[in-house]
């Protein structure tokens, strides 16, 4: 059984209601009574459990198929079946399984939506599974750290897959905390012996839209270059990561990604410098419109309005479902002076991610400005909320 996987199964009597808890519960009086054939819920439940911790799992799956039969909002039932189908690679199954356990459990459904997303993940759902491992990290993995960076984990690299790079970054960093945390004696080796986790830091930072097991032999050397320069950002260590960063470039000069990569590190520290760096990105990839995005928030930056509108438009016209993009577009056009042009883009922001606190905040800013406070005092209102759901529960430490 996978390591994270078996650690889940011994607190879940913990974690989850059990057949004593249920018993008090008015709504089970009538299923403690229910037989199938000669059997009752208890006896089938006890019998289960026993099965799976003898390791003889065929006989605990039929047992607790049947238990959950006769008691359908029995949560510890459908989670031990879903971990169990999982575990032996019946995924739809387990996806069935995990289904009808956030369904049912009303308390503690954060796991279950990590372990659907998972299974999800097995069945090449990709999309789904983002949507279900983003739910469990929204109201919480739970207490086990090793299933919580799997999830973590998974949830990085499909954002990444799906085009959302910075998110994946996001995720990523919260894994190499948490091994972090786990190692004081020496974070960075940790982090680094994590060979998938540097892979998956490369592919999100050059924005690669491909999971770890499609990259091939002759790109690996560059992912894992670039996915160190990556780690060590997550790590805060800059001065390793500069130095990285310097060999990367130096090696890769000519690879989509790089100079994009290497840009975006240095924004605060040398804003000219990033801004080479992203016209360099530009001229190797003019169809990219992330360095065009940056370039843009730079020229707002400086007031430099007109300019950074040049960049924010040809971004738009390469991705015009960039939400980023709209949301610069429309804080220039605020900066000239043009109320409704600049309104009408950060609008389109919102519609296009509507669950972006970056656009809510954008839109509210530039409602103050046009003097339509009401409308802006709900946009706050949601930038708040959706900052509240975006930064999560606190997730464990080891």
């Amino acid at each position: 059984m996978r390591v994270w996987l078996a650690a889940l199964l011994p607190t879940a009597t913990m974690l989850y209601a059990s057949p004593s808890f249920c018993d008090n519960d008015p709504a089970f009086a009538q299923s403690k009574s229910a037989v199938h054939g000669s059997e009752s819920f208890e006896d089938l439940s006890r019998r289960a459990q026993t099965e799976m911790e003898a390791g003889k799992t065929t006989e605990a799956i039929q047992l607790f198929e049947r238990a959950t039969a006769l008691r359908p909002a029995w949560p510890e039932g459908w989670w031990f079946l879903g971990t169990l189908y999982f575990d032996g690679e019946q995924y739809s199954k387990a996806r069935s399984a995990f289904e009808h356990f956030v369904y049912v459990e009303k308390d503690q459904a954060g796991p279950g939506w990590g372990m659907l997303g998972l299974s999800e993940f097995e069945l090449h759902e990709y999309q789904r599974a983002l949507d279900a491992l983003e739910r469990g990290r929204a109201v919480g993995l739970g207490t086990n750290s090793e299933f919580a960076k799997t999830a973590l984990y998974h949830d990085g690299i499909l954002n990444s897959l799906l085009g959302h790079p910075e998110v994946a970054i996001q995720r990523l960093t919260r894994v190499a905390d948490m091994i972090a945390a786990a190692h004081p004696e020496g974070p960075r080796n940790a982090v680094f012996a994590d060979s998938d986790l540097i892979c998956a830091f490369g592919i999100a930072g050059l924005r690669q839209r491909k999971l770890p097991t499609e990259i091939g032999a002759d790109e690996l050397p560059l992912i894992q270059s670039a996915g160190r320069a990556q780690a060590l950002v997550a790590l805060q260590d800059r001065v390793a990561a500069n130095a990285e960063f310097k060999q990367l470039v130096a090696q890769y000069s000519s690879q989509p990604g790089v100079h994009y990569m290497y840009g975006v590190f240095l924004l605060k520290e040398d804003p000219p410098l990033a801004t080479d760096e992203f016209r360099r990105e530009i001229d190797i990839v003019p169809s990219s419109d992330a360095p065009k995005i940056q370039l843009a928030f730079e020229y707002l930056g400086q007031a430099e309005y007109e300019q950074g509108l040049k960049f924010a438009q040809e971004a738009i016209a390469l991705e015009p479902d960039n939400f980023a993009a709209h949301v610069v577009c429309g804080r220039l056009w605020m900066g000239e002076g043009n109320t409704e042009n600049g309104l009408r883009e950060l609008r389109t922001a919102v519609k296009l991610a509507p669950g972006s606190p970056d656009a809510h905040f954008a839109l509210a800013q530039g409602l103050v400005k046009a003097g339509e406070k009401e409308r802006a005092s709900r946009e706050f209102a949601e930038f708040q909320r959706l900052k509240a759901l975006s930064d999560g529960p606190n997730q464990p430490k080891e």
